[in-house]
């Protein structure tokens, strides 16, 4: 059995490895480099007998003294529990990365430590859940401290790391592995959620639609403003989001929430004849819904999401709820949000995947997020963070001295 490194393999090959690894992240693909334009990159692997066994795209950025730091998001792709293999592979990537003039190789894999229902977290109930994340982890975590790996640390908080320890998932298949239908996953969220989704809002008018056309993108865009002005956070720009959808046409898919405001209200005046006591409501919801037809026309746009389709073929296959918007000025009361995710949610279903990533949420489970994402009964998984191969000591301590203090700095602005 011969290994060999190879660096700079070509983009076809690494693709469709990568491709066909089991569970693998879209962050390892080929067209993920090609949205991480502000960072060089490398495609490397390992191959036995001249086949390739395992891989990683490296994204590279340049430091202070015309050092690098090296990043592989989500980590190799590679076969963990494989020690001989991983030990091989994270020695020729600290050679590599010494004569890249590396200071350190930080790798976040989706290995998770624990993953239970958030309902068993809160209320202490016991909920059987599906467990497709925790497989050995601990060999997992034995494996890569012993060639070289040093663990980051167990912040809880959303942002204390390139991407969240924590994230929310909906299982689509129930504890038994069996694929759910679109009723029964309805069923499995609380009775004041699911009592918003379905008639509820297509009896008052609420549409959803979806489109993987990159000219969307301003309407996505146009949303997520409303949001980054509420919250007072920045996002990305549309540029950004024209090239995810450029680089993955098979996989970005935008969604949209929409309300028809004639048919609202003509829902409100037929209520309000067949229901005496709910008159000064429907008058007040009227009043409302011609104020936003007047501002933002017959059928203004209330919500708008970006999702990332799994890119494996084989293995876990996870969707990615990557980035949503709200404007909260059109129709609070109607809870547009719920039907929307669960518009996502049975999109997913409908293309086999077996589960949908809601994204990051603080470790307290306390965030506004954590609330949101909470009231569809996702599982919680605390993932096992990030690892640093530190090539240079002396650079790789001055580096982080510099980034404590520039955190400092910021924060008494």
């Amino acid at each position: 059995m011969k290994y060999e490194f190879k660096s700079g393999i070509d983009e076809k090959e690494y693709n469709e490895f990568v491709l066909n690894f089991p569970s693998t992240s879209f962050m390892q693909t080929v067209n993920w480099s090609k949205v991480k334009l502000a960072w060089e990159h490398d495609f490397v692997g390992m191959y036995n007998d001249d086949k390739l066994v395992c891989a990683a795209m490296i994204l590279k950025r340049r430091s202070f003294f015309n050092k690098k730091l090296f990043y592989i998001p989500r980590g190799f792709v590679i076969d963990y529990e494989d020690k001989k293999l991983l030990d091989k592979f994270v020695t020729n990537i600290k050679n590599y990365a010494k004569k890249n003039k590396a200071i350190d190789v930080k790798i976040d894999p989706f290995i998770c430590f624990n993953e239970d229902n958030i309902q068993n977290i809160k209320k202490n109930k016991g909920i059987e859940i599906r467990k497709t994340f925790t497989t050995n982890t601990k060999n997992v975590v034995k494996n890569l401290e012993e060639v070289g790996f040093k663990h980051g640390g167990y912040e809880k908080k959303v942002n204390a790391y390139i991407q969240p320890r924590y994230t929310m998932a909906i299982s689509l298949k129930d504890k038994d592995g069996n694929v759910y239908d679109k009723e029964s996953l309805r069923r499995t969220f609380p009775k004041n959620t699911r009592n918003y989704i379905g008639t509820y809002q297509e009896e008052r008018g609420v549409e959803f639609s979806f489109s993987t056309d990159p000219k969307d993108v301003t309407d996505l865009v146009s949303v997520l403003r409303c949001t980054e002005e509420r919250q007072h956070i920045a996002l990305r720009s549309e540029n950004y989001f024209k090239k995810v959808m450029e680089c993955f046409p098979d996989n970005a898919v935008l969604f949209f929430a929409r309300v028809d405001i004639d048919k609202y209200i003509k829902f409100l005046k037929k209520d309000m004849k067949e229901h005496e006591n709910k008159k000064e409501f429907c008058e007040k919801q009227i009043r409302e819904a011609e104020d936003v037809k007047r501002e933002f026309g017959p059928k203004p746009l209330a919500g708008a999401t970006i999702v990332m389709m799994p890119t494996c073929k084989t293995g876990i296959k996870t969707a990615s709820f990557l980035y949503a918007g709200t404007n909260t000025k059109i129709l609070p009361s109607l809870k547009i949000t719920n039907g929307l995710m669960f518009y996502r949610l049975c999109y997913c279903l409908e293309r086999g995947c077996d589960y949908c990533d809601l994204g990051g949420v603080d470790g307290s489970l306390e965030d506004h997020l954590s609330t949101f994402k909470s009231k569809f009964n996702p599982n919680v998984l605390e993932l096992v963070g990030e690892y640093d191969l530190v090539i240079n000591k002396i650079y790789y301590s001055l580096f982080n001295l510099g980034m404590k203090l520039l955190k400092f700095m910021r924060s008494k602005r």
